[in-house]
C-alpha cells in the first residue's frame, strides 16, 4: 500500500511541477508565487483560526499549536529560506525545459544528505553510501 502511495505521490508532484511551468508561461514569476502562496495559506487559515479560538481541532492532525517567540523566531528564518528557494526554482522553472529542472529538483535528498552530513554529523553505512552512489549516478543518467 505504501509503494502505491509513493507512487502516486509522484505522480502528483509531476501534474504539479507541470501546472506550475504552465501558470508561469505567459506571467511573471513574483504574481504566480504570490498567488500560489495565498491560496495555499487560505487553505490552512480555518484550521489556524478553529485552533486559535476553539478546541475542536484538539487532538487531531489539524491542530495547529501555538507557541511564543522562540518558536516563531525559526519560522520566521525558515520562511525567507524556502521563499528564496521558490523564487529561484520558479524563475529556473520560468526559464528552463522541466527535462532538466525535473533532474535538478530531483536532486534535492542529496543536498540534504550533505547537510546533514556536514551540519549534523549524522554518518552514513556502507549500504546507504552505495544508494546514494546509485543515485547519484542515477540523476547524472537522467539529465543525458
Amino acid at each position: 500500500m505504501w509503494l502505491i502511495l509513493a507512487f502516486l505521490s509522484a505522480t502528483l508532484l509531476g501534474f504539479y511541477d507541470s501546472f506550475k511551468k504552465q501558470s508561469l508561461r505567459d506571467n511573471a514569476v513574483i504574481p504566480v508565487l504570490f498567488l500560489n502562496t495565498l491560496f495555499s495559506s487560505l487553505i490552512f487559515l480555518p484550521f489556524i483560526l478553529l485552533s486559535s479560538s476553539t478546541t475542536v481541532l484538539d487532538g487531531s492532525i489539524f491542530h495547529v499549536a501555538s507557541g511564543g517567540w522562540e518558536v516563531h523566531k525559526y519560522i520566521v528564518g525558515k520562511s525567507f529560506i524556502v521563499l528564496s528557494s521558490w523564487i529561484f526554482g520558479y524563475f529556473g522553472m520560468k526559464h528552463l525545459p522541466l527535462t532538466i529542472v525535473g533532474p535538478i529538483n530531483a536532486t534535492r535528498p542529496v543536498m540534504v544528505l550533505v547537510g546533514a552530513l556536514l551540519v549534523f554529523g549524522e554518518r552514513l553505512n556502507v549500504y546507504q553510501w552505495i544508494g546514494v552512489a546509485l543515485a547519484v549516478a542515477s540523476f547524472f543518467m537522467l539529465s543525458r
